[in-house]
């Protein structure tokens, strides 16, 4: 029962990340993992342990997400919460360091990445196993939320949890539907104003709901992004409470097209 797991350092990041281009492959078993870290210690004269700042402590154990190599992937909806619940004592705060992730991706999710994302074969192929592993991994791009493991189901279940507190929906319902519509969760999710608001975000989906399910479809996603950017370019969303950012994101929402659905 992993309860308390290495928390890396920005050295120890480094070196993860030297491992992913040249042997990404270890990833895929922690013991092979913590193995070339000790092994390119012991190159450098160093103590592997010095590239860890301590320990992070979990509420729980994430073990049941190791279970999946025997059960299958499961779902976001039921594995999100897991990741919220072991990480209850954290704030939004502190969990947008990426080493934090790092760690408990490299150290406590031993089998879930490749389990969730299907990647039985990836090994035989070295250049999109490094892409991969630096993706699911480690913390690419501006905004890792969205590919970092562990990250993207954290922040599933807070958003989820957030925006309950305001919505017509109730937290299982809104993380069932933003678990299952990736695209415009992640569309929601790359802008970080929107997201900063649980009112906005409440909206959205409630609108999505009450009727309007064509915007979860990319091009529509995109679309209603847009407006609302555009929106709130000129006047603060924090002044308006739900009723009137419900009535925002009606009033944004991209026409249907005639004969399109869902």
């Amino acid at each position: 029962m992993i309860k308390q797991i290495p928390y890396l350092n920005d050295t120890g990041y480094q070196k993860l990340e030297q491992i992913a281009l040249a042997w990404p492959g270890l990833f895929f078993e922690k013991f092979r993992l913590v193995n070339k870290l000790e092994e390119l210690a012991i190159d450098r004269g160093e103590s592997y342990e010095s590239w860890y700042d301590g320990y992070i402590t979990l509420d729980m154990s994430l073990s049941p997400l190791n279970q999946i190599r025997k059960i299958g992937p499961g779902t976001d909806a039921n594995n999100a919460p897991i990741i919220h619940q072991a990480l209850s004592s954290y704030t939004p705060a502190m969990v947008s360091d990426r080493l934090l992730w790092t760690s408990i991706n490299c150290f406590a999710l031993a089998h879930y990445i490749p389990v969730r994302w299907g990647t039985t074969n990836l090994r035989q192929n070295e250049l999109k196993n490094t892409k991969f592993v630096t993706r699911h991994w480690l913390w690419i791009g501006t905004d890792g939320r969205t590919w970092n493991a562990a990250a993207r189901l954290w922040w599933l279940a807070e958003l989820a949890t957030r925006a309950s507190e305001h919505s017509k929906n109730s937290v299982e319902t809104l993380l069932e539907t933003m678990a299952n519509n990736a695209t415009l969760y992640n569309g929601l999710i790359s802008r970080r104003y929107l997201t900063a608001n649980a009112k906005v975000v409440a909206a959205i989906y409630d609108v999505a709901l009450d009727g309007s399910e064509h915007i979860f479809k990319k091009n529509y996603a995109d679309q209603l992004m847009k407006a609302l950017n555009l929106r709130a370019g000129t006047v603060s969303f924090d002044l308006f409470g739900y009723d009137e950012l419900y009535e925002i994101v009606e009033k944004s929402l991209p026409p249907k097209e005639r004969g399109a659905t869902g």
